[in-house]
């Protein structure tokens, strides 16, 4: 009786033993989680430069488009002026007008000497100083002009800055901050600023507009200027489209970021 009492023990134990190392041998060890890849480490530095040099980019081409269109009229002045077909009411509003664009060339140039000097002093900035270098001084040179009465003339150079500054976008690492429109704390042109005669200004068409800054590339080929007649690359991530009339268009990742007419 004892034997099979004993016998009947040893089994129950000898199944528990089998049914435990049964369930080891299939429990599956629990899957490791996927390792999520690290981001590329950017300077803080980098990152704020690159944020001030695309700010002062939409800066100074909504600048040089308001600019335009009054400096034609500001040269119209003089030509009447000089022939004697002006009235002194006109020609002193048209002084005030001149001391205005001067003082807003001057006011726009300020940014830029201190983003400039902040490539040639901030160790991790230098790499990147061969594009960025020379703004202030065409800025100055814009100025030299408007103060000589070539308010026309007086937009080359600063057509100059911008794609200096488009370049320099280009070369900087780390993603676009805010698009190429930035938020309206940013924008940085003076209030002082001749405002473009949305009336009076001209359009190649009525049902088209005009290439704008942030458009992209499809948008363009849909805009009054359509497609190109040659393209080129001018740095990494930057296309530049050539039309009639020595007019560009510069986009960075496709996004357009400089208009030249």
């Amino acid at each position: 009786m004892k034997t099979v009492r004993f016998l009947t023990v040893f089994s129950l134990l000898l199944l528990c033993f089998v049914v435990s190392a049964s369930a080891q041998r299939s429990k599956r060890p629990a899957p490791r989680p996927t390792p999520t890849p690290a981001k590329p480490y950017i300077n803080p530095v980098i990152s704020v430069a690159k944020m001030q040099v695309e700010n002062q980019l939409f800066n100074v081409n909504l600048f040089v488009d308001r600019l335009g269109p009054i400096a034609i009229i500001i040269e119209n002045a003089d030509k009447e002026a000089a022939a004697g077909r002006l009235r002194n009411e006109l020609k002193a509003a048209n002084e005030t007008n001149k001391q205005k664009t001067i003082a807003a060339i001057r006011a726009m140039r300020d940014p830029l000497v201190a983003l400039e000097t902040d490539f040639r002093t901030k160790s991790v900035l230098t790499q990147y100083l061969p594009q960025i270098q020379g703004i202030s001084t065409l800025f100055a040179q814009a100025e030299d002009k408007a103060i000589a009465g070539q308010f026309v003339a007086a937009k080359d150079p600063l057509r100059q800055v911008a794609l200096r500054l488009n370049d320099t976008l280009a070369v900087l690492p780390g993603p676009a901050i805010g698009g190429t429109s930035p938020p309206a704390r940013n924008r940085t042109v003076p209030a002082n600023t001749p405002v473009r005669n949305v009336a009076t200004s001209p359009s190649t068409s009525t049902t088209k507009r005009e290439p704008a800054i942030g458009m992209t590339t499809a948008e363009v080929l849909q805009s009054a200027w359509g497609a190109p007649n040659a393209k080129r690359n001018s740095t990494v991530n930057t296309e530049v489209w050539m039309y009639s009339g020595n007019r560009s268009l510069y986009f960075f990742k496709g996004k357009l970021t400089n208009i030249v007419k």
